[in-house]
């Protein structure tokens, strides 16, 4: 670990010297080919995460701690992650909305987590964005979720009983957050 490097995070009390080292060894997929994923693979790399592995279809993901995931289209990514108890951080951008959800670690035997966004607010699809600054966005909040879960002391992340999400509109309407409960 570069100390110098990362003195700012190491102080930081949500990460210090353990989280850091956590970041250093963990390995990391992001997939997608858009900017959203260049973007996030850009500052998990700046953060000190040891290995980010892009790429643009999903692959084995053996071996990885975490991954990150541009598009919401793979239907086969979350059941393979939960096969192997990988948290996953997905993003989507649109010209009109950014959103970012958040699965936790899970048990393998665990039940999916719920397909949509909670009780009574449907999830309602998006076009995806041409690469630009909803991209950019996608990708930084994505890069920041993921580091969080990272750095998460090891007990706490194999806890988390939560799918989070995070729906920014960018059109000045109300940002909406959400916890919803993992079955």
């Amino acid at each position: 670990m570069d100390a110098e490097r990362f003195a700012r995070q190491i102080a930081l009390p949500e990460i210090g010297p353990d989280g850091q080292a956590r970041l250093g060894a963990a390995r990391v997929a992001v997939i997608g080919g858009d900017l959203a994923a260049a973007t996030a693979a850009s500052y998990l790399r700046a953060a000190g995460v040891g290995d980010v592995d892009e790429r643009a279809e999903l692959g084995p993901l053996d071996g990885l701690q975490l991954v990150v995931r541009s598009g919401f289209d793979d239907d086969a990514l979350l059941p393979a992650a939960r096969r192997l108890g990988l948290p996953v951080v997905v993003m989507r951008a649109s010209d009109d909305v950014v959103d970012v959800l958040s699965f936790p670690r899970r048990d393998a035997d665990a039940a999916p987590a719920p397909p949509n966004d909670g009780p009574g607010i449907p999830f309602k699809a998006a076009a995806p964005s041409e690469d630009g600054a909803a991209g950019v966005l996608a990708g930084t909040l994505a890069a920041a979720e993921a580091l969080h879960a990272l750095v998460a002391e090891p007990g706490r992340a194999g806890t988390a009983t939560t799918v989070k999400h995070l729906r920014l509109p960018l059109d000045g309407r109300e940002p909406l957050r959400q916890e919803i409960p993992a079955r």
